[in-house]
């Protein structure tokens, strides 16, 4: 169970801030914009969200939350995502974790030039949340991906395309797959991708539109479906905090009715080598520096009028 790593990973703002589905989508959660700021960061953050679903097999809502922790170097970013929630499914209710997501994107140099940044990226989930309570997939799956992003002033489009593969069994029973309130995937495999656009309109708020799809691959199963969700939403920066609000709707594939997500993180700027060394020998001529000024400062006989004559008479 794990949220959408593609859904909103179309690109977008960064703090981790970022991307979602009923078969919930919170795998992807930082956007494509993470390296907008130079330098090395640390960026924990906390994404709430709460959907209600109507699927053949499965009526209800759920709620969750998902406490996430991103590393961004110029050369690459890591992120790793622990979601707990409470389902409701059928009148019954369940709590507990859902499977852990793990992600890393790489910007290959040659595509990311001006405006334009591009790179390859791969994301995972364990089955850390329990399958039987619908809390899980109950098997790994592997998503690799392409993603771009373009910038063209206070207008930014971003995309991905990629592709998610379960490792598990086709016979239908060591996996959780088809219309099921919080698997996503909801296929064995399948071609997944996502546009998205974001407009700056004030220093400190920007809005975003973005458009999630997922088609089946391979041989054909009774479970498997089509879908593809849209997300409106805002992002607002303060400072090195960001908080981002959507609103996400499942158009094709019923995946869910409809999905609030809230999402806050903070930017922990991490000193580069070069910043380090340049403290350090800040420090060394520190001394340095006050040596000279107490041998460049003249002598004076106690007697003499001043205050350190004061001080010495008194």
């Amino acid at each position: 169970m794990r949220r959408s790593l593609i859904a909103l990973v179309v690109g977008g703002l960064a703090l981790v801030t970022a991307a979602g589905d009923a078969a919930a989508q919170q795998c992807h959660q930082f956007t494509g914009d993470v390296w907008r700021q130079p330098g090395i960061a640390l960026l924990p953050s906390v994404r709430i969200d709460a959907a209600g679903y109507h699927t053949p097999s499965y009526e209800g809502d759920y709620q969750g939350i998902a406490p996430a922790l991103t590393f961004v170097h110029p050369r690459a970013l890591v992120m790793a995502m622990m979601p707990a929630y409470r389902l409701q499914r059928n009148g019954a209710e369940e709590y507990g974790v859902g499977d852990l997501a793990v992600a890393t994107r790489i910007p290959v140099p040659p595509w990311s030039l001006g405006r334009l940044r591009a790179g390859f990226g791969l994301a995972a989930t364990l089955p850390t949340g329990s399958a039987l309570h619908g809390l899980g997939m109950g098997h790994v799956m592997l998503m690799p991906e392409f993603w771009w992003r373009s910038d063209h002033g206070p207008l930014q489009i971003a995309g991905t395309a990629g592709f998610g593969r379960a490792l598990a069994r086709f016979d239908g029973e060591a996996h959780q797959h088809g219309p099921a309130p919080l698997v996503n995937p909801m296929n064995m495999s399948e071609i997944e991708g996502s546009i998205a656009a974001f407009a700056r309109v004030h220093p400190r708020l920007a809005l975003r539109t973005s458009f999630y799809g997922a088609v089946p691959a391979g041989s054909a199963r009774a479970n498997d479906r089509s879908r593809l969700i849209m997300a409106e939403g805002v992002v607002i920066d303060v400072g090195k905090l960001e908080i981002s609000v959507d609103l996400q709707l499942g158009l094709v594939g019923r995946p869910f009715l409809a999905r609030g997500v809230v999402q806050v993180g903070y930017r922990f700027d991490l000193p580069t080598k070069g910043a380090r060394a340049g403290r350090r020998r800040a420090r060394e001529a520190r001394p340095a520096r006050s040596t000279r000024a107490a041998l460049d400062r003249p002598m004076r006989c106690a007697l003499d009028p001043g205050d350190d004559a004061a001080e010495v008479g008194t």
